[in-house]
């Protein structure tokens, strides 16, 4: 059963640039989102967006292969994948997480909380949220490679 996953900021932008490890076979991360995205089962937080539109004012971080933000949203869209506004109820329950000992990184629990609230796996390589995930039993998290 193909589960539907949200992809973490650095996951988006490797799979739109193309530049994900791996042959795609069944189980790996590409494997996983290949199968999600063919049944309409990505999703993308609207805090990665915002995430994205700060990462690209950062004159160390080069996202000249990505289009424009307001493009890529209408191009991830147009290819099926979901995007997650952020509710109130959403942002009270990504502050909630840090009851749980998440860290204090506001997107990352904007995201995790999308992927915890959709009942989606996780894609992400942040070692903080991995661990995090692991000991508390959720998200649950698609593979890293």
């Amino acid at each position: 059963m193909t589960r539907p996953v949200v992809l973490d900021t650095h996951i988006l932008i490797a799979y739109v640039r193309g530049a994900l490890d791996g042959d795609g076979k069944p189980g790996s991360l590409l494997g996983v989102l290949r199968a999600a995205e063919d049944k309409g089962g990505l999703i993308v937080s609207a805090a990665t967006f915002w995430e994205i539109e700060l990462i690209r004012r950062n004159p160390r971080n080069d996202l000249r292969a990505l289009p424009p933000t307001d493009a890529l949203i209408w191009s991830l869209r147009s290819k099926g994948i979901t995007t997650i506004p952020v509710s109130p109820e959403l942002a009270v329950q990504a502050v909630c997480l840090l009851d749980d000992g998440f860290h204090k990184d506001p997107m990352d629990q904007f995201i995790t909380a999308t992927a915890i609230d959709q009942a989606c796996l996780l894609a992400t390589q942040d070692s903080a949220i991995r661990a995090w995930a692991e000991a508390h039993g959720k998200p649950h998290l698609a593979p890293l490679r």
